[in-house]
């Protein structure tokens, strides 16, 4: 009941919406209770008592009565319909907000179909319950309260023989409900599976597709389709097996009811016109004991439901700020590590890192894949936090930092390049809401993304697809560079980000940039030599520490890690003298006289 009382604490803000509602399902049951009471009266005084005047009046009465039955149920539908829309809105919105404030590691672990489930499915599980179920929970408790009183006012000898199946009737929903609710979880959880299922496909079909893997992804669906089946099944064999029993017993207090209550007729104990209320009366009590375990099939998975609702909902976030956090005018964007060490799952990934970047730098990180690069961006930004150490920016715990102002004065190009299903004028845009076309054209430019967006059909209001579909890899990274650039942030942070374009380009980037790095504090993150040679400073990374720093010339002259990768990447160049391309620039022209070639004239350039 804790999760329904959670659920219902959304109708604050909507109290007023619900109790029209109850007073209109207060109205539509007090009719409903008077019509049993007019039909005795046409039986007694009217067909028995001859009193042939009264039936004008008591037929206009019942016509009334219909009518009234019929406005109070469509105000009533409407009004609860509206409540619970207001209420799963907020809650929506709540599910929603709360999930923007989830940390990285929360994603991690969770997969995009499971919360799509749950924003979905489970939300609609609760509508239904404060649309549909708690007016017909109300409506049934206080027909059976109301009936209960009347039939023993009436008679409470007939009353209490009629209802003497009552208590087999409680037993079995309280079965049916201990049963029930483990099936209902089941199928919540297996619904979720079956939607991550179709998730992961769509979203990689052209991979399914590439790798001719499609009947695989068909059986492996099938299978998961077919256990949602067998819940579905072994929920409904429970309610088979349930319902017949409830409407036997329910129907067998009718059976009892017509017996005894016909022998008391033919006994002169009990009017006729009496009976025929009698029955009316307990057909409304018969209709809750036959809704009972609709009810409770409603409540078990309203709370199956809500509780995948509330285990987001109280997820609580390990990235929390603190209560003034810092938040200072001026920002300069100076970097520092002070013996910084981080494990993610328990798996050490940076270990003692200890370095210093001015404002307005530009460092290099460097190391083979997994060595810890861009775990060192990730806690820059807090996106998780550090196990041990510090990182302080402009001399300030991150930490301590308002993580708004932190990441707005922070732009970052992603490894993983996403954009959004928007035209790329919006795309570009995301990252400064209130620039013009003016600004947006020039960081297009900057990022070499403006002569192919002018060749697309309708320029910057071209629809780029979901996830930037209709875009080339190295379109994708231009127009995120772009983006990222129109921020004018105060730290700039590239991680592999031209990965997916041609040297040429990426060396137009790069000059291009040139002008933006020299006012702010950037990182590379790069496996090409050629990203990082011009870098105030590179970090060399090998399984989590720093193994090497210096600028390119320290690095070439001191032969080790960085040296080797150098030679590695330009391996096909056998005839330069990498001492030589190490040192002063004029002997760039030797190098390249020594290879000859356009393309070696265009590498050797970039080197």
């Amino acid at each position: 009941m804790d999760i329904i009382k959670r659920i219902l604490a959304y109708s604050g803000k909507y109290r007023k919406k619900l109790i029209s509602a109850v007073i209109l399902l207060t109205l539509l049951i007090a009719v409903n209770l008077l019509t049993p009471h007019i039909s005795r009266i046409i039986v007694d005084d009217v067909v028995e008592g001859g009193r042939r005047q009264l039936l004008p009046v008591l037929l206009a009465l019942l016509l009334l009565a219909s009518l009234t039955k019929g406005a109070a149920l469509y105000l009533r539908s409407c009004l609860f319909e509206s409540y619970a829309q207001d209420c799963l809105y907020d809650l929506r919105n709540d599910m929603y907000t709360h999930l923007q404030g989830l940390p990285f590691s929360y994603y991690d672990n969770n997969r995009v179909g499971e919360l799509m489930s749950r924003m979905t499915g489970d939300l609609e599980g609760i509508r239904i319950f404060l649309s549909a179920g708690i007016p017909i929970l109300l409506e049934n408790a206080v027909y059976f309260i109301g009936t209960t009183i009347i039939l023993f006012i009436m008679n409470a000898r007939l009353a209490v023989i009629t209802l003497s199946v009552m208590p087999l009737i409680a037993y079995g929903a309280y079965r049916f409900n201990r049963f029930i609710r483990p099936r209902f979880n089941e199928i919540r959880e297996q619904q979720a599976v079956l939607n991550t299922a179709a998730q992961e496909n769509i979203a990689g079909v052209r991979v399914v597709k590439a790798f001719a893997r499609e009947q695989y992804e068909i059986e492996k669906f099938d299978a998961e389709n077919d256990k949602n089946r067998e819940f579905q099944i072994k929920a409904s064999k429970l309610w088979g097996n349930y319902f017949p029993v409830m409407d036997f017993l329910s129907s067998a207090a009718l059976v009892i009811m017509i017996w005894a209550g016909g022998r008391m007729v033919g006994a002169g104990q009990l009017s006729l016109g009496t009976i025929v209320a009698f029955n009316g009366y307990l057909w409304m009590l018969i209709m809750p004991m036959r809704m009972l375990g609709w009810i409770m099939n409603m409540m078990a998975q309203a709370i199956t439901s809500g509780r995948r609702v509330f285990e987001v909902l109280d997820t609580g976030s390990t990235i929390r700020e603190k209560e003034n956090p810092h938040n200072p005018e001026d920002f300069q964007g100076e970097v520092t590590f002070k013996n910084v060490s981080f494990r993610y799952r328990q798996q050490l990934v940076l270990k003692d890192l200890d370095f210093h970047v001015p404002a307005g730098s530009t460092v290099a990180i460097m190391g083979a894949t997994g060595s810890g690069k861009t775990s060192i961006i990730n806690l820059i930004l807090r996106f998780y936090d550090r196990s041990e150490g510090e990182v302080l920016i402009d001399g300030v715990d991150v930490k301590d930092w308002n993580l708004r102002r932190l990441r707005s004065e922070t732009g970052i190009i992603m490894q993983d390049t996403f954009l959004f299903s928007d035209t790329i004028e919006g795309n570009i845009l995301y990252g400064k809401t209130d620039a013009d076309r003016e600004e947006v054209i020039q960081a297009a430019k900057m990022a070499d993304a403006h002569e192919f967006i002018m060749e697309m059909p309708m320029g910057y209001d071209t629809i780029v697809g979901e996830r930037g579909v209709g875009l080339s890899g190295g379109q994708r990274q231009r127009i995120a560079i772009a983006r990222a650039i129109i921020k004018n942030p105060k730290i700039l942070i590239m991680d592999d980000c031209t990965s997916a374009v041609d040297m040429e380009t990426e060396h137009k980037i790069q000059t291009a940039l040139k002008e933006l790095q020299e006012s702010r504090t950037t990182f590379i993150i790069a496996h090409r030599v050629s990203s990082v040679r011009n870098a105030d400073m590179i970090l060399m990374l090998e399984n989590g520490r720093i193994v090497e720093r210096g600028n390119h010339q320290q690095l070439m002259e001191a032969k080790g890690l960085y040296y080797n990768m150098v030679k590695q990447q330009y391996k096909d160049f056998d005839n330069i003298n990498w001492d030589e391309v190490a040192g002063r620039d004029e002997n760039y022209a030797a190098a390249v006289r020594q290879k000859g070639t356009e393309q070696a004239r265009r590498k050797v350039k970039v080197i």
